[in-house]
């Protein structure tokens, strides 16, 4: 005898042919097989939407360093944002609005508590928070992240900030522009 007809004989205590042995244990494990699968399809799924999260949340990263990077150019020409009649943002609020824009909607007029503008005097005196010429100036971002997938998003219940920031040295612009 086979392994498997002395298995079989060995759990029906008699050895039957082929066929009756093998449709009396499929009969006995068909619903372990449904277990087997939905356990196996959830890990699957934990692993492929974690994946998909974990890439949004880099992407929203990488955007807002962006966005930083490209409010920090701006602000260190000393431009601000002109109308008809010379500017119509100060500087500070006109790289508030470069930084918005380059965001792709991260950051908003909603929650722009999270973007800090500080100015460190070492030369233009900084007579505005957007800093006079040869100041250093540093843009930081913190914006609170929500994971999509609820099992990994239960790992950090208190939230996930994303925090980005660049330091940028102003031209020699004219003093006339801050």
């Amino acid at each position: 005898m086979t392994d498997y007809y002395k298995q079989c004989d060995l759990y029906y205590g008699f050895t039957p042919t082929r066929k009756v042995c093998y449709a009396r244990a499929k009969a006995n494990d068909s619903g372990q097989t449904l277990v087997d699968v939905a356990i196996s399809l959830s890990v699957f799924l934990l692993f492929v939407f974690g994946t998909i999260d974990f890439g949004y949340q880099f992407c929203a990263q990488l955007t807002l360093q962006n966005a930083v990077r490209q409010a920090g150019r701006y602000a260190i020409t000393g431009q601000c944002i002109t109308g008809s009649s010379g500017c119509s943002e100060s500087r500070y609020n006109s790289i508030i609005q470069v930084l918005e824009g380059a965001s792709d909607g991260l950051i908003n007029s909603g929650n722009l508590s999270g973007v800090s503008i500080t100015c460190a005097n070492t030369g233009g005196g900084c007579p505005t928070g957007a800093g006079g010429p040869g100041d250093l100036i540093t843009i930081t971002v913190t914006y609170p992240y929500h994971f999509l997938t609820g099992p990994i998003g239960a790992f950090f219940k208190s939230g996930y900030n994303i925090t980005v920031g660049g330091s940028f040295t102003n031209e020699m612009f004219p003093p006339g522009q801050s």
